[in-house]
């Protein structure tokens, strides 16, 4: 049996302002057609689907097309994640077709979704300081009779979490029930790694949870048939994590969110099981509607013969020109019309002279020239000087009234 692990789709996410309808469109397309081609018997969405809490209605319309489609032709499970507002996104969750389950109450975790030959584990994104308390299996203090608060991180709520994993899991094989166990996180988990498009989920300072945990369930003995794998969500790199003996792996997100994802190939992927373990692990490409590049050189190397497909794609680029080009940005978007980011760099940093230190008793025309000379890589024009010359005559003037 097929069972498709995807995650961080941020519908309702632009990329430095430009709408990516069109990308999330695509690839909800795409999604559905693979889906249905392979014959997959289940997808499981490990968090943040969407970019906020309340999302705007264009998201919430895809949301609504891509679940009724995929659920028409198998079953999805969906989580919460940390850009997801939980409580709106699991509104109606006891109340949904079989083929849809959406988990967002921490209360659930630990209980098994049977779907794909698999026991599936969800578990949404547990903030520590709202969950230390209900997810807490420390022992009482105080009159009150409840357990003392879990302390305040990731890798105290997360084990805690993964410790009803355990005790579920281990009283399944324990009745012989030795179908793989998939659990479906959405953390930061030591040794992956990040880009620019996450939102910061430290606390303490520390933001991460270390991969064994996955292997002991947050117990101090590892069952003999624990996890399978962890198809976690949270970090939009498709990449797997080493570390633990249990495979876990990010899907990714299935659109690029910063520049700093350039070059990473998206995918979704897909687990082959039988009927106690997982036997295949495989990365499905994402086609790009539109891709994105990261350009740097003078303008003369941006200008000349560019690319077809860099020009098609969205674009950060730098100018490394000694001086400031005239009509650097109108000229760089003539020739690439997706350039989102357009900044000066010169390859040397300009060195202010040093009687620029003691400006204060020398004539305030004579230190503009310099600072614009140091600073743009150039001597002002006649016209330019002609302007700054105009500039302070007028504050004098002003001055002097």
């Amino acid at each position: 049996m097929l069972i498709l692990h995807t995650s961080d789709w941020h519908l309702g996410r632009t990329l430095h302002g430009a709408d990516l309808g069109d990308s999330a469109d695509a690839f909800i397309d795409w999604l559905i057609a693979l889906v249905r081609r392979r014959g997959v018997d289940a997808v499981l969405i490990s968090g943040d689907v969407f970019d906020r809490a309340v999302p705007p209605v264009d998201a919430l319309a895809r949301m609504r097309r891509a679940l009724r489609s995929l659920t028409a032709i198998t079953t999805v499970i969906l989580t919460s994640g940390n850009h997801d507002g939980a409580a709106r996104l699991g509104l109606f969750a006891d109340m949904l077709t079989p083929s849809l389950h959406v988990v967002t109450d921490p209360e659930a975790i630990g209980s098994a979704i049977a779907a794909g030959g698999a026991l599936v584990y969800p578990i949404p994104y547990l903030e520590p300081d709202l969950v230390r308390q209900s997810l807490s299996d420390l022992e009482p203090t105080g009159e009150s009779g409840l357990p003392r608060p879990l302390p305040r991180s990731h890798q105290a709520v997360l084990g805690a979490a993964l410790r009803r994993l355990h005790a579920d899991l281990s009283a399944r094989r324990q009745a012989g029930d030795q179908r793989p166990a998939i659990a479906m996180p959405h953390a930061f988990i030591t040794g992956a790694r990040s880009s620019d498009s996450e939102r910061d989920i430290q606390v303490g300072g520390v933001p991460s949870i270390s991969a064994d945990l996955f292997d002991t369930l947050g117990g101090e003995t590892p069952l003999g048939h624990g996890l399978d794998y962890v198809a976690a969500g949270h970090l939009h790199r498709p990449q797997s994590v080493s570390g633990a003996t249990v495979p876990i792996r990010y899907s990714g997100s299935p659109i690029a969110y910063s520049f700093s994802e350039a070059g990473a190939t998206k995918s979704v992927t897909l687990l082959t099981t039988d009927a106690t373990s997982i036997t295949d692990i495989e990365a499905v490409p994402i086609p790009t509607l539109r891709a994105i590049a990261v350009l740097e050189g003078t303008m003369e190397e941006l200008l000349k013969e560019p690319d077809e497909a860099t020009t098609a794609s969205y674009v950060s680029v730098t100018v490394t020109d000694a001086a400031r080009p005239e009509r650097m940005v109108p000229r760089i978007r003539e020739v690439y019309p997706f350039a989102l980011v357009v900044t000066h760099r010169p390859s040397r940093a300009p060195a202010l002279a040093p009687a620029l230190s003691a400006a204060a008793s020398r004539d305030p025309r004579e230190v503009t020239a310099e600072f614009y000379k140091a600073v743009g890589g150039r001597p002002l024009d006649p016209t330019e000087r002609a302007l700054a010359q105009d500039v302070w005559a007028g504050l004098r003037g002003k001055d002097m009234q």
